[in-house]
């Protein structure tokens, strides 16, 4: 969990269909709806009035239908900037709003705190922070606005913000300057904006206000917490570095609400990063998808009193407002002793597509891969991120600098497959590293690279040494399948296909098969039964495999590839296939096995058959006793 600004742009962070136990939740925490109305003043711009009432009739049905409250706070976002760009071209009517500008320096060097801000583990000695990913918190963002409006206008008190967004990350692998602008948009209001990354109001008065009560609290309503503060750490729960640990005490966690106490860190920022913590802790206790969170927003943020120095204890209470697929909303309070020092309403969380089966890999992702283990010793692999947003993170947490660039070559169509291979041909080595006790292996660690003739092959990084491996990969829509084993100077290579089973157009068959081709398929189905369909993927999957093996792909030459009988018993072993290779000499023999698999129940209902290499004819028949655990 992190109190980064989300890595998509607020376009992302409109809410989806929510799967079952979100629609319930989503019925019982109906969605705040923003109410704007806009005023002229004759003594200056168009000003926003976050609490007034302006009811619309998306607004009326928003109790019954979440999505229509999104969506009105999206019209009256977009109202909001066109009053803003309008005002702006208006001649000032009385005094002219003043702009004050300043530039902060953003880097590791001089933030050095970022390094426990890194969004994905290296290896300790990694050399390319970017493969780290160090970013500036959303959090931090809302520090530096403060502490910048206090040294524009010196006497007076930054005491909150208003309307915060945050739309770009922050990062800070690479040193870069950002500017901060603060421009008059009223009594006590300044316009904020850091850079492009976020923007909103900072609140200035001559001195804080009184304090409000503290929430009271029902302890009928609450259960201990299965896990202690140390544990979320040391278990990786959460990314942060030391800098960034301040949760010193899960107190106690309810159907909406959680509480616990925040130990002040000394990084800039750190105190609300926490509260940000212990929002994701509470999401992943009471949820099992989509638990992954960042902030993208802070309706409004009020202090009360100077920030307590590091080391404070703070007690944190937590309301969950609203829970939609996509957003997660909350108000805190922050209480030193029995004084309330801080209030927040309305932050907002975007919630990222994650699922039970790949939370081993976001916490060590060097012991654990995202791919399973199939019988025959290939791997496979189902997306479970299907948003762009959640695609990027996964994406930045399995490729290095050099890996990402050619991600971004690909055609924005083909990224997703692309990346799937990848991700699977890296589970399968890190696989066999481990089977041979190999020690911890991080993604990155491993390079995918393509030969002159587009046949993948894989190297070590920053001294990651590896053996000589033949690797081969295979991808089609939400799946991936990937194939691993020791290279052998003059022996038989690797490959591995993944084909849809699907019916294809009547002269396909004949195109793609000879007539000894169809004699045999229409024998096989004789024998096993099974669709037409079915039996030419198995055919045209084992073609395809053995062509990768041979390092050629089929590239419009399926009839130097042919699937034979070996002899008249074949037919006793639907998933053993022989494939023959015309060519100068004598012509050469693959032995394959097939299986078919299917999508998971959360994926779209798709049917594929795998066909891979074996090494010879002993390990063909020696892997038939696998064939049953294989998903059919």
């Amino acid at each position: 969990f992190c109190t980064g600004p989300a890595g998509a742009a607020d376009a992302n962070t409109r809410p989806g269909p929510a799967t079952t136990r979100d629609e319930a939740t989503a019925q019982e925490l109906k969605p705040r709806q923003v109410k704007h109305r806009c005023s002229t003043r004759p003594d200056g711009p168009h000003q926003l009035h976050p609490d007034g009432p302006h009811p619309s009739a998306l607004s009326a049905l928003a109790d019954r239908f979440p999505l229509a409250g999104e969506l009105d706070a999206l019209l009256r976002d977009t109202e909001r900037a066109a009053v803003e760009v309008i005002g702006a071209a208006r001649p000032a009517v009385g005094p002219t709003r003043s702009t004050h500008r300043s530039r902060l320096h953003v880097s590791c060097a001089t933030m050095p705190y970022l390094r426990d801000h890194c969004f994905f583990r290296q290896r300790p000695d990694w050399p390319d922070l970017v493969d780290r990913w160090p970013v500036v918190p959303a959090t931090t963002i809302v520090q530096h606005l403060l502490d910048a409006a206090e040294r524009a206008e010196p006497g007076r008190v930054a005491v909150g913000v208003r309307e915060m967004r945050f739309t770009q990350w922050v990062p800070a692998a690479t040193p870069m300057e950002v500017e901060l602008t603060l421009q008059d948009a009223g009594p006590d209001l300044r316009t904020a904006a850091f850079g492009e990354y976020a923007r909103g109001i900072v609140e200035l008065t001559d001195s804080h206000d009184p304090p409000p009560a503290p929430w009271p609290v029902d302890p009928t309503g609450e259960r201990v917490p299965e896990l202690t503060a140390a544990a979320l750490y040391e278990q990786r729960w959460m990314f942060h570095g030391p800098a960034f640990q301040g949760l010193t005490e899960l107190t106690a966690v309810g159907e909406r609400h959680v509480r616990g106490v925040i130990t002040v860190p000394t990084a800039s920022g750190a105190l609300l990063d926490n509260v940000g913590q212990l929002l994701g802790y509470w999401i992943m206790a009471s949820y099992r998808d989509r638990t992954v969170v960042f902030p993208v927003g802070l309706r409004r943020l009020r202090r009360y009193g100077p920030p307590p120095p590091p080391g404070t204890q703070v007690q944190c209470h937590i309301r969950v407002t609203a829970l939609t697929a996509t957003l997660l909303e909350a108000d805190v309070q922050l209480r030193c002793g029995a004084t309330v020092w801080a209030e927040v309403h309305g932050w907002q969380d975007r919630r990222f597509d994650s699922h039970p089966a790949t939370r081993p890999v976001e916490r060590f992702v060097e012991r654990n891969t995202l791919s399973t283990v199939q019988p025959g010793g290939w791997l496979l692999l189902h997306e479970r991120w299907p948003d762009l947003a959640s695609r990027d993170l996964v994406m930045r947490n399995h490729l290095g600098s050099a890996e990402r660039a050619r991600h971004e070559q690909q055609p924005p169509r083909g990224r997703r497959a692309w990346l799937l291979g990848r991700i699977a041909v890296k589970d399968a080595v890190r696989r066999w590293l481990w089977e041979r006790g190999e020690g911890p292996v991080y993604p990155a660690e491993i390079e995918v690279r393509n030969d002159p003739s587009g046949r993948p092959r894989v190297v070590g990084l920053h001294g990651r040494e590896l053996p000589a491996l033949e690797v081969s990969l295979a991808h089609r829509h939400e799946a991936a399948v990937a194939l691993v084993r020791p290279a052998r100077a003059g022996g038989p290579g690797v490959g591995i296909d993944l084909e849809e089973v699907t019916e294809r157009p009547a002269p396909t068959a004949p195109v793609a098969l000879d007539p000894a081709e169809r004699d045999l398929l229409a024998a096989c189905r004789a024998a096993h039964g099974g669709s037409e369909a079915l039996w030419f993927t198995r055919f045209w999957a084992a073609k395809e495999a053995a062509a990768k093996a041979e390092g050629t792909g089929l590239r419009g030459r399926p009839g130097d590839f042919t699937v034979v009988r070996a002899d008249p018993d074949e037919l006793a072993d639907p998933d053993a296939l022989l494939v023959t290779v015309a060519g100068p000499g004598a012509a050469r023999t693959h032995h394959l096995r097939c299986t078919e698999i299917a999508n998971p129940a959360d994926l779209p209902a798709r049917r594929y058959v795998v066909a891979w290499t074996t090494d010879d004819a002993t390990d063909h028949h020696a892997e038939s006793d696998d064939r049953g655990a294989a998903t059919k």
